[in-house]
């Protein structure tokens, strides 16, 4: 206000600044003054005004939570977490902070162009991990001016890895000699993997060359079963035994994985 002391018959200019930071949009704003009028003692002015946005990059997240669920230790689960601009200018994911467990696939700084979506790749190694809950969370960083940061809360368990566990039926089998029959005589193994990771079988040998197996190695993915045929060579055996019963063996090897951590 030009003057708080107005003379009668005179005026005064009244100036209004109004500052647009963290406006959008229509606006509307009122202002009190107060005087010793008697029939107008506190007069209301409305200021109304149209405030343009200015050209930003603006931040849209697919999801904040990464819930991993029960996981067995060792175990590398991921997720696929989508950045969205929806703002004028490019959006720039300038950091990510994550916990040692966390690794991502993307470089950083990551520019992601109005209008466009960039994915980021999380990869969660549980190996060094101790057993029990998980609490974390990844900061993400951008020049985002409405919002500099966010977060994506990681939850789970992490349980003891079960061994593999492998089942052979037969135990056992025999080939029966005593008939007529020549050439080859085949029997029938099932290898069952009831255990939840995948089983690899290097080597399968017998202990005579008389006996051959059809495979020689073989992979067994969990729940899954595969058959294991070996193949008697009569006209080998004949010259070499005499009556009686003979034994022999089928080996297995099977592969182990070993983790090494540096």
């Amino acid at each position: 206000l030009s003057s708080d002391n107005i003379q009668a018959g005179k005026s005064a200019e009244l100036k209004v600044t109004f500052n647009p930071t963290g406006y959008n949009g229509l606006v509307k704003k009122d202002i009190y003054i107060e005087s010793n009028d008697p029939q107008l003692p506190k007069a209301k002015i409305t200021v109304i005004t149209e405030v343009e946005p200015i050209p930003s990059p603006q931040a849209f997240l697919s999801n904040s939570q990464w819930d991993l669920g029960l996981v067995s230790q060792g175990d590398l689960p991921t997720f696929t977490f989508t950045i969205e601009n929806k703002g004028e200018l490019d959006l720039i994911i300038d950091k990510i902070d994550a916990s040692e467990y966390i690794q991502y696939d993307t470089e950083i700084p990551l520019n992601i162009l109005p209008g466009e979506k960039q994915e980021v790749i999380f990869t969660y190694d549980s190996s060094q991990h101790e057993l029990g809950e998980v609490r974390e969370s990844v900061r993400i960083y951008c020049n985002d001016p409405r919002r500099k940061a966010f977060s994506l809360r990681v939850n789970g368990y992490i349980k003891e890895k079960p061994a593999p566990t492998v089942s052979i039926s037969p135990a056992g089998t025999s080939f029966n000699l005593t008939n007529d029959s020549k050439g080859e005589t085949i029997e029938k193994f099932i290898l069952v993997n009831s255990g939840e990771e995948g089983i690899k079988i290097t080597s399968i040998k017998t202990s005579a060359d008389y006996l051959i197996p059809l495979i020689s190695e073989i992979e067994i993915s969990s729940g899954e079963k595969e058959n294991l045929q070996v193949i008697l060579l009569r006209d080998k055996i004949s010259d070499k035994t005499q009556e009686g019963e003979i034994k022999e063996y089928l080996y297995l090897t099977i592969a182990i994985p070993i983790a090494i951590n540096k």
